[in-house]
């Protein structure tokens, strides 16, 4: 087969935008760091400051992922959340498992609010994984995604693509079926 020939059988590379949303300290840019190299998130990272778009995309399953990392607190959520979402394929609403309401209740308060705002700017047509980080903890109780769905459950899922998801961004639990399910819902 001549070069030409197999130049044009090459697979088309589909890409998509990821956009991760959740409170400060949840584990987005812990997730990103690990799709990123695919090895243990050993040292602590950065806190993101605003938004941070990732040029280089992420090749998995023949499709170019490109992050959007959003900072959690609530000045960056109202000033970047709409912005980095209007630009998604996809959102990943990162939440940390072993926040509860009985042991950071501030915390807890702030990302039931997150997750309502969320809600309000993600499209019903985007696909939307709410991602139960921290589960490597476990001495901390983390959430199961039962537990999180009743929690977060919310009236205006009936239209949504949506699924809970348990992971540790730290070691890369639970990474490889986010993004399976992304790509699945994305391709649909």
């Amino acid at each position: 087969m001549s070069l030409i020939a197999r130049l044009f059988r090459r697979r088309k590379v589909k890409q998509a935008s990821i956009t991760l949303i959740g409170p400060p300290k949840a584990g987005k840019t812990t997730f990103v760091r690990y799709i990123e190299t695919g090895e243990v998130v050993s040292e602590d990272l950065h806190t993101t400051l605003g938004i941070e778009i990732r040029h280089d995309a992420v090749e998995i399953d023949g499709w170019k992922l490109r992050a959007i990392d959003t900072g959690g607190q609530q000045l960056y959520q109202q000033a970047f959340w709409e912005l980095a979402v209007q630009q998604a394929d996809a959102v990943i609403f990162v939440l940390d498992s072993t926040v509860r309401k009985e042991t950071n209740e501030e915390l807890y308060q702030l990302t039931q609010e997150q997750f309502s705002y969320a809600l309000d700017i993600v499209p019903e047509t985007v696909p939307l994984l709410i991602l139960l980080n921290k589960q490597d903890l476990k001495e901390m109780n983390p959430m199961s995604p039962q537990e999180a769905f009743t929690i977060f459950n919310q009236a205006l899922f009936q239209n949504r693509t949506v699924a809970y998801l348990p992971c540790s961004a730290k070691y890369g639990d639970g990474v490889k079926d986010a993004l399976a399910w992304l790509i699945e819902k994305m391709e649909q």
